[in-house]
């Protein structure tokens, strides 16, 4: 069963932010600063769960989620964006999105939603 976490964000403060929130809390992390670095991982691991950044330099991310679809159809994704308009967060029912986060949002709403896709390590023994 897979029990990693894949981030992808081009920008490395988020993405070393991110990572160490999750290792923090035991989580198994990758991450990574480009689609194609995320596609990659994605045909060498399976996730539990995707973190996607919206604007991503190569393509978007939307775009990298119908594709985690298409490589790893279980692998849920949160999309997160600092663009908060309604058309952004109407992605969240886009059919590849599961849920939506506004940056800046707090780490506590980011653990709940990873706990909610990825047990937690101390209940598997990890």
């Amino acid at each position: 069963m897979a029990d990693q976490i894949l981030i992808v964000d081009d920008e490395p403060g988020i993405r070393h932010l991110l990572q160490q929130t999750l290792a923090d809390e035991r989580y198994k992390v990758q991450t990574a600063g480009t689609v194609f670095e995320a596609i990659e991982k994605l045909h060498e691991t399976s996730f539990a769960l995707a973190i996607v950044d919206l604007l991503l330099p190569d393509v978007d991310g939307l775009q990298l989620a119908e594709a985690i679809r298409i490589i790893d159809p279980g692998t849920p994704v949160v999309l997160i964006s600092a663009y908060g308009t309604p058309a952004f967060e109407g992605m969240a029912s886009h059919p590849a999105i599961r849920h939506y986060l506004h940056k800046p949002f707090s780490l506590d709403r980011l653990l709940e939603l990873v706990r909610r896709y990825v047990p937690s390590p101390e209940l598997n023994g990890n």
